[in-house]
């Protein structure tokens, strides 16, 4: 009997002696999966948003590589990040910016066990690339040659300044007429167009839909102070996509039948010049960065994409 009442005594040590292991070791795993959820939220974050910042940074890329930096840090900021957290800098070609940011995560209950802190750590780099297709182009065509940004061009030519016999610089694109013309002339084409696609011209002045729908975009500009190249908000009306391009077939007479996408630029629409047949469009191109297809391997004339590259 007395036997038996050891036998029971020391197996209730034993127990009290495991239960005591088993909260230590418990303890230790909560704080892990504790801490460890805090390294990770804080991991997410950081890199979350550095990603954005060098992806903001990269939309003001080639051009104003200050300006770039400065929106970075102002979109680290946006995302969290303290003051001497993140760190970028624009390459020598202007072409891509990177960003590094570093944390210190202060421990919960891993001080128990000496961790203080741990150091969290994320890399970003965001580059530019040439649109090689794209959505949404305006029905004008430029022929390829060597322009200034921020040089007045003529984007639709007015009767009598035309170099092709009937052809004034207007596209058909989704069909054929002033009606379907003037839509694209508002809202731009909505199929995909890429380098090396074949387009049909519109043959024509195309006075009256050309006037019709360049005023439309420039009333839609109700920014304060109007858009200029001086300065411009990241999609205004008065933007729009033009495929840069060369004659691809002329027919009898001369007359130009098609021409073949090089590529693809930012113009600026600043004003409807002339009366009835004798008409233009004037602007300039701007560097300018959209949604699209990028390629390293695409002629450079301004537009590009801009993408996450590690």
């Amino acid at each position: 009997m007395n036997s038996g009442l050891k036998i029971f005594k020391s197996q209730k040590g034993t127990v009290a002696v495991l239960m005591a292991f088993a909260m230590v070791f418990l303890a230790g795993f909560t704080a892990l999966v504790t801490d460890a959820g805090l390294i990770f939220m804080n991991q997410g974050r950081l890199e979350n948003g550095l990603d954005s910042a060098v992806l903001a940074g990269a939309q003001e890329l080639p051009a104003n590589p200050q300006l770039a930096l400065d929106m970075a840090q102002q979109y680290a900021e946006l995302n969290g990040m303290q003051e001497g957290e993140a760190d970028f800098a624009v390459s020598s070609d202007y072409c891509s910016i990177s960003g590094s940011a570093h944390r210190r995560v202060g421990m919960l209950f891993a001080r128990v066990l000496g961790v203080d802190q741990a150091n969290v750590r994320a890399t970003a780099r965001a580059q530019i690339s040439p649109i090689a297709s794209v959505n949404g182009i305006a029905p004008f065509g430029v022929l390829d040659y060597e322009y200034n940004f921020g040089d007045v061009v003529v984007l639709k030519e007015g009767a009598g300044d035309n170099f092709y016999a009937g052809w004034f610089g207007a596209l058909s694109l989704g069909g054929t007429g002033a009606s379907v013309y003037l839509h694209n002339v508002r809202y731009g084409y909505g199929g995909q167009v890429k380098i090396g696609d074949v387009i049909q011209i519109e043959a024509g002045n195309m006075s009256g839909p050309t006037k019709k729908g360049i005023e439309y975009r420039i009333n839609q500009c109700q920014h304060t102070p109007s858009c200029s190249i001086c300065g411009y908000l990241d999609g205004c009306p008065r933007i729009i996509i033009i495929p840069i391009i060369n004659i691809e077939e002329i027919g009898s007479g001369g007359h130009v039948v098609s021409v073949r996408v090089l590529g693809f630029g930012a113009f600026l629409v600043d004003q409807y010049v002339g009366n009835g047949n004798k008409n233009e469009i004037q602007g300039s191109f701007i560097r300018y960065v959209i949604p699209g297809t990028g390629s390293e391997s695409a002629g450079d004339f301004g537009l590009y994409e801009a993408k996450l590259s590690e």
